[in-house]
């Protein structure tokens, strides 16, 4: 692993953190919440400002559009294709019939995750190949 390798994978690992952080306040039952999520957000810009986002200007190493990115890459295609016909659906359902808030938000949070993270993992592992070479 080359140093502008470590420098991305050091910046995915602070993201997580992050994140997590951030879904632990929003999801929990503290009465300040606006402050903490501000506060939290303050790491994020000042590590912002030593990050390169020139190649965050599409997907994957060459900056593709997503229509090109995921027909190049035929296990996420799949994946979006399959998810979109049999998960997706019944997610929607259930968020349609059901009277529980908690349960709605889940599954809205879960259905967009599914249908987003596995494109941007494969961007992000392209990227990080890019670097190596």
């Amino acid at each position: 692993m080359n140093t502008e390798q470590r420098k991305f994978v050091n910046y995915w690992l602070f993201l997580a953190v992050i994140i997590s952080i951030g879904l632990y306040i929003s999801l929990s039952e503290i009465e300040e919440k606006q402050l903490a999520i501000i506060l939290l957000i303050i790491p994020v810009g000042i590590a912002s400002l030593f990050q390169d986002f020139s190649s965050y200007l599409g997907y994957g190493a060459k900056g593709e559009r997503i229509g090109v990115f995921i027909e190049k890459h035929p296990i996420v295609k799949y994946w979006m294709v399959i998810f979109c016909l049999t998960i997706l659906p019944f997610m929607i359902y259930k968020m349609g019939t059901t009277n529980n808030d908690n349960l709605q938000g889940y599954l809205y949070f879960l259905s967009l995750f599914l249908l987003i993270a596995p494109v941007v993992i494969v961007s992000e592992l392209d990227r990080f190949r890019s670097l190596g070479k």
